[in-house]
């Protein structure tokens, strides 16, 4: 599946959703530095050849625009980023990668 991981997301209201650079300046939230982000998050049951798998992943969603995930990477996504971040950046990322945005457990 193709993504285009510089999408902003969006508020309940529609407004751009905001996060903090590495200086701690404002910036556009987007799907990139959530899935990232969520990604690089280690597992207690990660073994080495689990954490260069997720550091791959991240590296391909890191250059940005359109990605191409393959449904393991989609599993892993979901997981990480149902198990990480607020139910408003979720549903936002679950409907981006689902075509049933309630598809639990994080299995294709």
């Amino acid at each position: 599946m193709k993504i285009n991981v510089d999408v902003t997301l969006k508020t309940f209201d529609g407004k751009v959703m905001m996060d903090a650079d590495s200086s701690g300046n404002a910036v556009e939230a987007t799907v990139k530095t959530v899935l990232v982000n969520a990604v690089l998050v280690p597992g207690k049951e990660d073994k080495g050849v689990d954490k260069i798998r997720k550091y791959e992943l991240a590296k391909m969603i890191f250059k940005g625009g359109e990605v191409d995930l393959t449904p393991e990477d989609i599993v892993l996504i979901k997981q990480q980023v149902g198990d990480n971040f607020a139910p408003v950046v979720v549903g936002q990322i679950f409907e981006m990668l689902s075509n049933d945005p309630h598809q639990y457990p994080y299995k294709t």
